[in-house]
């Protein structure tokens, strides 16, 4: 999952500001896609955006569809992405919060062009392939 700085209160943003910073993907390629949105502002002001992270959590592959969008109360009832899986950040299940700065920092602010999108994609898949096993599919 990629996500803004914590210092930003995003939970102003949703009406379900209880699941904000638990919605995860096993597809890897997913969460990077939120990148744009989690590394820059838009609009007339537009900069970019300092503190971007990805949240890998390590859900074991027989655990992952108790997870599943389908299966939470609220999530359920909600318009989303059918790869889309609700991960308490309560402590029960192991995550591992890396900061993009240092991956992707020369990119933020950039990720609308296709080429600086594909790099952050690779630096990215290259550094989670370094974190050991994970759900991801």
């Amino acid at each position: 999952m990629a996500e803004h700085d914590p210092s930003v209160p995003h939970t102003e943003l949703t009406s379900h500001p209880d699941i904000v910073g638990q919605w995860f993907s096993p597809n890897l390629n997913t969460a990077v896609n939120y990148l744009r949105k989690s590394t820059q502002t838009f609009g007339k002001d537009a900069r970019p955006v300092d503190g971007a992270q990805l949240v890998v959590a390590h859900v074991p592959a027989d655990r992952l569809e108790d997870f599943h969008v389908s299966r939470h109360p609220v999530a359920a009832t909600m318009d989303v992405e059918n790869d889309n899986y609700i991960v308490p950040r309560d402590d029960t299940i192991e995550t591992a919060t890396v900061p993009l700065d240092e991956t992707i920092g020369d990119l933020r602010g950039r990720l609308g062009n296709i080429a600086n999108l594909i790099e952050a994609q690779k630096r990215i898949n290259d550094l989670v392939g370094t974190l050991g096993e994970t759900a991801t599919k």
